[in-house]
């Protein structure tokens, strides 16, 4: 009998449906720049609460004013969530893990921070090179595609 209760009570405060979505919390911080004399830089920083998306890209350095600042939230729905959920396994994003290669040098670079929490997993992820080194990195990889599935979601 005092099973029943629990799966009563359970039941009702689900709405009347267990949930099958485990909670998932995303932050992503990617900066893109370049060196040189006309040097800039794009960061674009990325929060995923539930299914609340907080989308925000500033610019900085030679010529921002010419371009535009995004500052926007948008609820994502389940089918969006549930690819996010598949990324993140497929491209293994649950492993702590970082790459940092200097990024000092002239020509174009970017640094990328995430922190992911869903279930009972966290991690932590960092990334930083040179842009023409980045592409041979599978964290690189890994990361630049959840940034855009992410920006695919916010900018439909």
């Amino acid at each position: 009998m005092s099973t029943a209760v629990i799966v009563m009570a359970v039941l009702l405060t689900s709405g009347g449906l267990p949930s099958k979505a485990r909670p998932l919390g995303v932050e992503i911080t990617v900066t893109e720049g370049e060196h040189s004399r006309d040097s800039n830089s794009t960061t674009t920083s990325i929060t995923l609460k539930g299914r609340r998306l907080h989308y925000v890209k500033r610019h900085t350095g030679y010529r921002s004013s010419h371009q535009q600042s995004i500052d926007k939230s948008v609820e994502a729905r389940e089918k969006d969530l549930e690819h996010i959920r598949h990324l993140l396994v497929e491209k293994d994003l649950f492993r702590s893990r970082s790459s940092i290669s200097p990024t000092g040098e002239p020509g174009r670079y970017v640094e990328i921070t995430a922190r992911i929490d869903s279930h009972r997993k966290r991690s932590i992820l960092k990334f930083a090179a040179m842009l023409p080194n980045a592409d041979r990195d599978s964290l690189y990889s890994g990361l630049r595609e959840l940034v855009d599935e992410f920006e695919r979601i916010a900018n439909p």
